[in-house]
């Protein structure tokens, strides 16, 4: 007997509609991103909003509540940490005259015994070399204008970007009980039950995700941010937090911390970069071989050779905002396949 396949892979069409769903969210990723950031804040606070949605407290004022909360907390975190960074940027800036002689006065004697740099060189002679290049010169410098107007736009996006998601999170929590109850006023009678499990399924999966984040952010945050200041590096706390926070940003985000780290390394003391990157490095083992794995994947059922596959894979696909949505569109369609084989191995077993 031939086997027998689930009624919905003999319909093409129901791949086509795939494939140009997956075709359009890859061309409309970049401005996807502040509705889908909106999304998972609406889904984080829409809890809260119905505990504080009562008869005299209306659902849009709890939502608005509860996005200026978010908001709260975001500027909260700006307003602490600023002005550690503010005031330790000051004294960097202090510090840098003596840093700049004390490089010099490393390198002025280690580069003509080294690289052959003769620092008697005659003033004509940098004057002859100014006039030949000074047409590579211009050119640089239209160059650099040019990327000074990009990133402007660059500047200006993000700006936008930022100011849309709460209003995004706004609509979506004022309007979340009557959406959900429409999409499943859609739903085809026969199969409503199982896409109601399914549908359970994937906001267990999301819930746990979310918590297991927050619980890693949390971790790499005291680590870093208690790592960095026992080292004496200025500003040391500020950049541990910010890096650890920015840890739901896979790689992208401690990279940041630890290039601003760097960077005050440098100019504070040399000595300091071996500490510090010794405790990037620990943070980074501990995050990715142990913290990561054990909070998020597994609470959403994915092998941490997988969370890297998924990582790197949305990454190449989707850049920025595919290492974002990497581990959580991983969980769900680890569930969506699931149910799959379940509905074939079901047909098998009928057949």
């Amino acid at each position: 007997m031939p086997l027998s396949r689930p009624r919905f892979t003999q319909r093409p069409e129901i791949w086509l509609a795939l494939l140009a769903l997956g075709a359009l969210i890859y061309t409309l990723a970049d401005i996807l991103a502040p509705f889908v950031a909106g999304l998972l804040l609406a889904y984080l606070g829409h809890p809260l909003v119905r505990r504080l949605s009562t008869s005299w407290f209306p659902r849009p004022l709890a939502a608005l509540v509860v996005v200026g909360s978010f908001l709260g907390l975001g500027l909260g975190f700006l307003v602490l940490l600023f002005p550690l960074l503010a005031r330790d940027l000051l004294q960097l800036i202090a510090r840098l005259p003596n840093t700049t002689d004390a490089w010099q006065a490393a390198l002025i004697p280690y580069l003509p015994r080294n690289l052959g740099v003769d620092w008697n060189t005659s003033l004509s002679t940098w004057r002859e070399l100014l006039q030949q290049h000074l047409g590579s010169i211009s050119d640089a410098l239209q160059n650099l204008l040019l990327s000074a107007r990009h990133g402007g736009s660059v500047l200006i996006h993000l700006f936008l970007t930022l100011l849309l998601i709460p209003v995004v999170t706004f609509y979506l929590l004022k309007d979340w009980d009557r959406l959900i109850q429409a999409l499943a006023q859609k739903l085809p009678p026969r199969s409503a039950d199982p896409l109601r499990q399914l549908a359970h399924e994937i906001d267990v999966v999301l819930g746990q995700f979310l918590r297991g984040q927050i619980l890693v952010m949390t971790c790499m945050a005291t680590f870093y941010g208690l790592g960095l200041h026992f080292t004496g590096l200025s500003s040391g706390l500020a950049l541990g937090i910010t890096a650890g926070l920015l840890v739901f940003i896979p790689y992208v985000g401690v990279f940041i911390g630890f290039v601003l780290a760097i960077l005050t390394a440098l100019i504070q003391d040399p000595s300091l970069l071996l500490p510090v990157c010794g405790v990037f490095a620990a943070g980074h083992v501990l995050e990715g071989s142990f913290i990561t794995p054990r909070l998020v994947g597994e609470r959403i059922g994915l092998h941490p050779v997988m969370v890297i596959l998924a990582l790197l894979s949305f990454g190449q696909l989707l850049g920025f905002f595919g290492i974002v949505i990497a581990l959580p569109a991983s969980a769900v369609a680890r569930i969506l396949l699931g149910h799959l084989h379940l509905t074939w191995w079901s047909k098998e077993t009928d057949a």
